[in-house]
């Protein structure tokens, strides 16, 4: 019986066209033959029923996810005719088994790219295919070529079956393996020179799940793809728990719960989508300036809308989001981790043809206030836009941290001021737009991007809010002794909040001290951005080289 449906002796070789006058003696034909023979084999993966099998759980095989992602005919193959042949005592191929790993180079929208992922009906992906795993080539030029790295993971990491034979892995039987670190590096090094960007498709555990964490952009299909650090056969084994792929690490788990996948997609076409969104903001590398596209939108546009956005009772919310549409080009933005952090928005945008962060809070959640999660979310996106050389644009309506035992539990604290540190650290160019609120420790997380910087753009908007504690919160603490004497409580705190209130101040006083560098017409704010930006790029020119890793 054959391993996995394929038998060598029933493909023949192939009939290679030779010159009439020419004999098979007189080259390479038979040779040439057997090369398409071999190509034939490795191209049937597990065999019609396995290929049948994954189509029937809604997924693609690794090589028409290849084909789907890619411009057409642009893929060239690395290592097509690795893996296990048998052979008779003629030393003819009588049966072959291909690597479970599928890779090389190609390109999206023209740029070239090099990609690879798991063969999911071998064996479940398991093994990485030896020497022809990502380490040994995909890593190693994405690395010298400076190229963009996709990976597709739908694999099931290590297996059991190693410690009855070690063949795939170069170890003797019995000789076990220890763990070593330094597996990880060539990953980790990438981080600081490619755009790498992994897309979770099926079930994928160990090794597997690993490395596509450790990326820039990652997504993951809903309802096929789960990623797990051991699978549901494993946790029901070691600790009891008897949960489906989908519990244990489905979209929502992970997308929306733990944040470790940045997006979710509807299916594997989707995710092909987003990457290539995501993609189309990048660099090659972090020798390059992100890429400029001519603009089809007048960086002078002014909306009409931005003068009403904002409502003038302070206590109303609005959508941030309709907000970015109306400055940024064409009113199009890709938004990473929507689901995770929810008070915060972090988007890839352009201004005027030229790739940018956005980092916005959002009213409608939690009133904007940053969250542990949304500032773990803020953390990771300034790394990457710094990391990249991407300008940040800053939509600040915030009153501050979240409050309470569960904020406190979630350790909003560390995490707001791991913000910060990162924040003031980074070298890119940005421009700050205060929209509303800015208060306390919040307000220090956006003021603090591009702390190496010693020009603070940073521009308020008339509906601009600012200072080191919210009124509404500040009063109760503050004049505590005065309300509980009072006769009515209540209505003394209500006072004392309207008092302060009407004292706050304006926006136009804080730039009078030039604590902003103006306070702006809402409808200028797309002009104004746009020229930063632009004025931005000689800096960036002198700030492209390699980086720290960014953090995943």
């Amino acid at each position: 019986m054959r391993r996995h449906g394929i038998d060598a002796r029933k493909v023949p070789i192939m009939t290679i066209s030779k010159p009439p006058t020419q004999t098979s003696s007189d080259g390479w034909y038979e040779e040439i033959g057997e090369i398409e023979r071999r190509r034939a084999l490795a191209a049937r993966m597990g065999g019609e029923e396995r290929i049948a099998r994954q189509h029937a759980q809604g997924k693609l095989t690794i090589r028409e996810r290849i084909d789907q992602f890619l411009d057409p005919d642009s893929f060239f193959e690395i290592g097509p005719m690795a893996g296990s042949g048998q052979y008779d005592d003629d030393g003819n191929l009588i049966d072959f088994l291909p690597s479970a790993v599928v890779m090389g180079t190609g390109k999206v929208d023209g740029r070239l790219v090099c990609l690879g992922g798991e063969d999911f009906t071998l064996s479940g992906g398991t093994g990485g295919g030896g020497s022809k795993g990502a380490a040994g080539f995909l890593f190693p030029f994405a690395k010298e070529y400076r190229v963009p790295l996709i990976q597709f993971a739908d694999g099931a990491g290590a297996s059991p079956r190693t410690f009855d034979t070690n063949t795939s892995t170069g170890r003797a039987p019995g000789v076990m393996y220890l763990p070593d670190g330094n597996m990880w590096t060539p990953s980790v090094e990438l981080l600081g020179m490619v755009p790498v960007v992994s897309a979770v498709l099926g079930p994928s555990a160990g090794a597997v799940a690993a490395r596509a964490m450790l990326c820039h952009f990652s997504v993951m299909t809903k309802e096929t793809g789960s990623i797990f650090a051991a699978g549901p056969p494993v946790v029901k084994r070691a600790i009891g728990e008897d949960l489906t792929k989908e519990e244990l690490g489905g979209t929502t788990v992970h997308v929306r719960q733990s944040g470790a996948i940045d997006n979710e997609a509807e299916d594997e076409a989707d995710a092909f989508r987003q990457i290539r969104k995501f993609l189309s903001y990048m660099p090659s590398s972090v020798w390059e300036l992100p890429p400029h596209i001519p603009p089809t939108d007048s960086p002078e546009r002014r909306d009409e809308r931005l003068a009403t956005i904002v409502p003038k009772d302070r206590n109303r919310a609005y959508n941030m989001r309709e907000l970015i549409s109306l400055v940024v080009d064409d009113g199009d933005f890709f938004e990473m981790r929507r689901y995770f952090g929810r008070s915060l928005i972090t988007a890839f945008a352009r201004m005027n043809g030229y790739p940018v962060g956005v980092v916005a809070n959002d009213p409608m959640v939690l009133a904007g206030a940053l969250t542990a999660q949304g500032a773990d979310k803020q953390t990771h996106f300034i790394d990457l836009c710094n990391a990249f050389n991407i300008p940040v644009v800053l939509l600040v309506d915030v009153p501050g941290f979240m409050i309470g035992s569960a904020a406190e539990r979630s350790g909003v604290l560390r995490a707001g001021m791991r913000g910060v540190v990162a924040a003031s650290t980074t070298t890119v160019p940005h421009v700050q737009i205060q929209i509303r609120k800015s208060y306390g420790m919040g307000g220090d997380a956006a003021s603090s991007v591009g702390g190496a910087y010693a020009t603070k753009m940073r521009f308020g908007w008339p509906s601009g809010e600012w200072g080191s504690i919210p009124i509404e919160g500040g009063v109760a603490a503050a004049y505590r002794r005065e309300i509980e004497n009072a006769d009515d409580p209540d209505g003394k705190r209500q006072e004392i909040e309207a008092r302060l209130v009407a004292n706050r101040g304006t926006p136009f006083r804080t730039a009078e001290t030039f604590g902003v560098l103006d306070v702006i017409d809402p409808r200028d704010t797309r002009p104004i951005i746009c020229r930063f930006i632009e004025a931005a790029q000689p800096a960036l020119r002198q700030k492209i080289g390699a980086k720290l890793p960014v953090r995943p």
